[in-house]
């Protein structure tokens, strides 16, 4: 009976110690880790600085490229009314009178015309 104890004791103080060393060794890593976390902080708080700086200039390019498409879209919609006004005249007046067809007619050409110079 005290063999098997014995031997269970011995067991157990097998795991411990083989425990303590790996805690050891583990502390030893973190030690070491540290000091070399330590040594580049400069160079790591650069860099994160870095990146906190290229973050906000993503964000207000975001919002200025939001406002880009929001004209672009509210332009386009309007050339778009612009058009089919001008195409649904053009369609009532063709059967109606000729002249009204090419004053028209006239009107979308300078539209065409206007749309195309840039700026």
């Amino acid at each position: 009976m005290f063999l098997f104890i014995a031997t269970i004791f011995i067991a157990e103080l097998i795991i411990v110690s083989t425990l303590i060393f790996y805690i050891i060794k583990a502390d030893r890593a973190v030690i070491k880790l540290n000091k070399q976390v330590l040594e580049y902080r400069p160079q790591i708080q650069e860099v994160l600085n870095g990146i906190k700086a290229a973050v906000i200039e993503i964000n207000d390019k975001k919002d200025l490229v939001y406002e880009y498409l929001r004209k672009k879209r509210n332009q386009w919609i309007f050339k778009t009314i612009q058009t089919v006004l001008i195409y649904f005249l053009l369609f009532l007046f063709r059967g109606k009178c000729k002249k009204a067809a090419k004053i028209c007619q006239g009107l979308l050409l300078a539209k065409d015309v206007w749309d195309s110079i840039p700026g």
